[in-house]
Order: C-alpha cells, then structure tokens, then sequence
C-alpha cells in the first residue's frame, strides 16, 4: 500500500515527515523532477561498487531505465 501524506514546510524549509510515512533513513536525496521532488531514503552503510563507468553515463542509464519503467507502469 502506498502512504502520502501532506507535510508542513516551516520558514527554513525543513520538512517535517509524519511517523506513519515509516521513513527511518537519516539522510536523503531529493531528485527534481518537473515540477515535484521524489525523496530517496540513503542507506545507513553504504556498499563500495567498482563499475567502469562516469558519473555522467550511470545518471543517462538511470534516466533511460526510469523512463522505460514509467511507460512500461503506465501501459497496465
């Protein structure tokens, strides 16, 4: 089951996030996208991979595999 909820921006632009949302991550990352903002919770250890690829190329695969991934949602 998705959960949304509608949260408060206080005056210096923290968010805060409802318990029942279940986000336990202490830090984030806020992805732009348009006109909204999709929040990735960060895991606490993060694991090393060593992949022969820039930054630059492994941000066009992500943009291509979350499009493919929305169209492909869309079409059900």
């Amino acid at each position: 089951m998705v959960k949304m909820a509608i949260v408060s921006v206080d005056t210096q632009r923290r968010i805060y996030l409802p318990k029942e949302l279940d986000f336990k991550a202490k830090k984030a990352i806020i992805v732009p996208r348009g006109e909204t903002y999709v929040i990735i919770p960060v895991p606490d250890d993060i694991t090393p991979i060593d992949i022969d690829a820039t930054i630059e190329e492994l941000k066009i695969r992500a943009d291509e595999k979350a499009r493919k991934e929305a169209k492909d949602a869309h079409r059900v």
